[in-house]
């Protein structure tokens, strides 16, 4: 069993090297990881990305086609989750770093035959350095919820949300596992640790976080089916009071 960490990225090269870097010096054995890199083709700095994946051979470039435009990075991390062949799916950002020694001990033990349930549906998530656990910036969760639900992220929105999405799901079914003594480490630049770059202005552009804050509220009736379907699969009845509300009967 192996895990691949999905990172749609994009003229970064710095924060990739520091990624990179992080999940190799904390790892207790590389064969459990992959690292999946989405890029797109018009990227500047995607022949270095080429040169990095031919020289370690956990990590891996998907190219994507962005015909010179923002697709939005959840299509990006449905691209991803499509190439990748590991048993476990893990989902963050480029702008990520791994702390904890070991990490991918503990959240392989998580997946094992002992932690998992049968139908496999379950997320991890760990301390972002900012959040306490309400909210699953960064996620593992077996690949059955991507088989079972024919998408790894709502492509709809092109910015911010997929969190809140998966989170949802999962809590809905009490599925989720906080590990607060696993540290991946959120660099973003909100949090005031880097100045904001033109990677981040350029997904901020054209006003795509508040559509995506429109889109939340529209898509609010498909993720109530969204987890409906979940919850048939699962032969569980869901606990809306762990979803937000949607006008739509339940």
């Amino acid at each position: 069993m192996k895990i691949g960490i999905l990172i749609p990225t994009r003229e970064r090269p710095n924060l990739q090297l520091t990624l990179i870097s992080s999940i190799i010096t904390t790892v207790n054995n590389i064969n459990n990881v992959n690292i999946y890199f989405g890029v797109d083709k018009d990227d500047r700095y995607f022949n270095i990305m080429e040169k990095i994946c031919e020289a370690i051979p956990c990590v891996h470039m998907v190219p994507i086609e962005n015909d010179g435009k923002f697709i939005g990075i959840n299509r990006i991390w449905n691209l991803l989750a499509e190439k990748c062949n590991d048993e476990i799916f893990g989902y963050a950002g480029d702008d990520f770093m791994w702390k904890t020694l070991n990490w991918d001990v503990e959240i392989l033990k998580e997946f094992n035959d002992k932690n998992l349930p049968d139908d496999k549906i379950k997320l991890v998530h760990t301390y972002d350095g900012h959040r306490n656990g309400d909210l699953s910036t960064n996620a593992f969760v077996h690949r059955k919820y991507y088989e079972v639900m024919g998408y790894f992220c709502r492509p709809e929105f092109l910015i911010n949300y997929s969190d809140s999405w998966m989170y949802q799901m999962f809590g809905a079914f009490n599925r989720i596992k906080y590990r607060p003594d696993i540290t991946i480490y959120h660099n973003h630049w909100i949090y005031k640790d880097r100045d904001i770059d033109t990677t981040a202005k350029r997904m901020l552009s054209n006003g795509n976080d508040k559509a995506s804050d429109v889109m939340w509220a529209k898509l609010r009736p498909q993720h109530f089916e969204d987890i409906k379907k979940l919850g048939e699969y699962l032969k569980i009845t869901p606990d809306w009071s762990k979803v937000d509300p949607c006008n739509q009967t339940k």
